[in-house]
């Protein structure tokens, strides 16, 4: 988990942040974002209604923290699709 918490303060170290948990969903969706592909399966949730911006921004922050754990330095889509599990997990 070390190395995680790590990777996430070097990818967010030019800016305020240093926590997925703690970077705001505008950066995650402008700057930060990733390619459009990536998001699809969160945009697809979106547009259908089973996700809200807030939802979406926090999933982009719990795919991010998939990512660190699995030692990706780019966000992937099995990493969102990890995440939307994880959320599907919870709910059920």
């Amino acid at each position: 988990m070390a190395s995680a918490r790590r990777r996430a303060a070097e990818r967010w170290s030019d800016t305020p942040w240093r926590r997925n948990a703690d970077v705001p969903g505008t950066w995650l969706r402008g700057p930060a974002a990733p390619d459009p592909a990536v998001l699809q399966p969160l945009d697809v949730a979106l547009r259908r209604g089973a996700l809200t911006l807030r939802g979406y921004d926090r999933l982009l922050r719990v795919a991010w923290t998939v990512a660190d754990i699995a030692g990706h330095d780019e966000l992937s889509r099995d990493d969102v699709g990890r995440a939307l599990f994880l959320r599907r997990g919870a709910a059920a």
